[in-house]
């Protein structure tokens, strides 16, 4: 069965075709330096999860937001999500990276499990 789709209109720069270099280039390249405030959101159950939120953030209340859910294991660290963010930044979005249960700065209340 053919899954059908849509055109995709990425093109890599030239010399960078290769996924494997797509990957590990952002390892060796200098990470821009990003400034964050950090928000608790508590959660109903009891728990949290935390919000970095770029700064300096746009004045403009009608500025698009861009929220990263980071990778398995990933991030504010993440050499991805350090450069998603800064570049969603720079183009004027309120830009935010949302830790998963367990990845912020602090453990989580409650057991992984429930």
């Amino acid at each position: 069965m053919s899954e059908r789709r849509p055109p995709a209109d990425f093109a890599p720069p030239r010399g960078m075709t290769n996924p494997h270099v797509q990957t590990l280039l952002p390892r060796l390249l200098p990470r821009p330096r990003l400034a964050r405030d950090v928000e608790i959101l508590e959660l109903p159950d009891g728990d949290f999860v935390e919000l970095n939120w770029i700064r300096p953030s746009p004045l403009a209340d009608t500025a698009p937001i861009f929220v990263l859910f980071h990778g398995l294991e990933g991030s504010f660290h993440s050499p991805y999500a350090h450069w998603l963010l800064a570049t969603a930044n720079q183009m004027g979005w309120r830009t935010l990276l949302m830790h998963f249960r367990g990845c912020g700065n602090r453990p989580n209340r409650l057991p992984a499990w429930l």
